[in-house]
Formats: structure tokens, C-alpha cells, sequence
């Protein structure tokens, strides 16, 4: 009968380049709750104007989706037209009027609940493909929905962090189409050494390396020779037989 053995080295290094690209962070956490069941509850109970306008909506240390989230919302009634709403799974409170924007400062704008499409769970499923893509692991994220400056589409902000609470990466993406706007990753080394990649710079070289393949027509700058006895706009020679006190500028051959 033959025992068959298992090299242990071997399996754990086959493992180790998968466990790179997966973290503890996408264990699906049966507590956490979605963007889209907070709005829910929100809508069910204070009514539909409370999620209609949304300015801020963060969700921190999700493994995958966060505990809770702490929601800013229009609000006509109070002072600052701002409200803050807490929930979680168990409970959604009213934390009454705002006054972490106005009249301080002016929210960045209001993202409407109509457009957000994309929810936590599924920029989540975003966020883990990037950063496998990034050869970036990762212990939980901190999640933000705001708006896109000077507009009402609602963007979303994952920051993957590190069990020491250290950013390691960011994704910026549209939560009506998932585009995504921007990706920057931090690598860091020993001796604080951070190696920063941000696609917005690679964006603007690859732009600039384009420019460089189709350089500008040289444009020759040497004298012409003059025509039927006409003067070189280039290279002028003053008409003869000028009198005195007429200024050159002034004279114009005769035909």
C-alpha cells in the first residue's frame, strides 16, 4: 500500500501570489450592512425626501461591507438644510440638523439617490478586481459616496487599508455606470520607502509620449530672394533715390 505525502513548501508557495491578491477583507461580513438597504431604511423611515438628495455617505473598516454608515442628506426643515442619519443592522437614528458643512464649508454637491446604481457591494466586487490587478492586499476598506464636483452623480471613494490602519490604495469610480476615474496605489517598502503609482500621472505621460510621436513641421525662417525687382519681406533692402526726411517705413515701390 503505497502512503502518499504532501509537501507543505510547495502548497504554501503556490498560495502565497493568491493570498497577495486576496485579503481577509473579502470575507463577506454578515453583520456589515449595503449602501443600498441604509438608503432603504431611510427612505422607509423618514420618508423619501431624506434620501433624495444625498451629500455625504461614509462606511468604515467593511470586511466587506461596513457595520454602519453615517448619511448626510438634504433636509429643508432644519437650519443648515442638512441632516445626518445614522444606521446600522440593527437601527437607523436620526442625529438631527448637520453643521459639518455649512456655513463653514460648502458641500462639494448633492449626488441624487436616483442615479446610484452601483451600491458598496458591488464597488466592492470593483475594488478587489483592481487591486488584484495591483498585485495589492488589503485588511478592510473606508467607504465614501459624494458627488461629482458640479454635478449630481454620485462617485464613490474606497480606500483599502491595512490592519495597522495605513492607505494602501484608492479607487475612485462613478456609482451610476461604474467608470472608474482614477486608481492610485501605495507599495510600501522598508525604511519608509512608499513607491506611488497613480494612473492619473501615467494618464498624463502616455498623453505627453503621444504628443512627442507627431513633432511640429519645421518652419524655414531663411531670406527668400525678391521677385521682379520687389523688395524681400524678410530680408528688406531700402528703395533707392529716397528723398531727404521720408522715413522708409513710409515709401512703397512704384509700378
Amino acid at each position: 500500500m503505497k502512503i502518499f505525502t504532501i509537501d507543505t513548501k510547495k502548497i504554501s508557495l503556490l498560495i502565497f501570489p493568491v493570498i497577495l491578491a486576496f485579503s481577509h477583507a473579502q470575507q463577506d461580513d454578515p453583520l456589515g450592512v449595503s449602501s443600498s438597504k441604509a438608503l432603504e431604511r431611510i427612505q422607509l423611515q423618514f420618508g423619501q425626501y431624506f434620501a433624495d438628495k444625498v451629500v455625504e455617505m461614509q462606511g468604515l473598516r467593511g470586511q466587506s461591507q461596513p457595520r454602519e454608515w453615517t448619511i448626510v442628506v438634504n433636509d429643508e426643515r432644519s437650519q443648515f438644510r442638512l441632516r445626518s442619519v445614522r444606521v446600522d443592522a440593527e437601527k437607523s437614528i436620526n442625529e438631527g440638523e448637520s453643521s459639518k458643512f455649512y456655513p463653514e464649508n460648502l458641500p462639494i454637491g448633492f449626488a441624487s439617490s436616483k442615479k446610484i446604481k452601483i451600491d458598496s457591494k458591488k464597488a466592492f466586487e470593483i475594488l478587489i478586481k483592481e487591486a488584484r490587478a495591483a498585485r495589492i492586499g488589503f485588511d478592510y476598506v473606508n467607504y465614501k459616496l459624494r458627488s461629482l464636483e458640479f454635478g449630481d452623480e454620485p462617485i464613490w471613494v474606497l480606500s483599502a487599508m491595512s490592519s495597522k490602519g495605513a492607505l494602501l490604495g484608492q479607487v475612485i469610480l462613478s456609482a451610476y455606470d461604474a467608470n472608474i476615474f482614477r486608481t492610485v496605489w501605495y507599495y510600501r517598502g522598508s525604511r519608509g520607502y512608499v513607491k506611488i503609482v497613480d494612473s492619473a500621472l501615467d494618464g498624463l505621460r502616455k498623453n505627453e509620449s503621444s504628443d512627442d510621436d507627431f513633432p511640429a513641421p519645421e518652419i524655414d525662417n531663411r531670406p527668400k530672394p525678391a521677385v521682379d525687382g520687389l523688395p524681400n519681406k524678410n530680408n528688406p533692402s531700402p528703395p533707392k533715390n529716397i528723398g531727404p526726411g521720408t522715413e522708409e517705413a513710409e515709401v512703397k515701390p512704384v509700378g
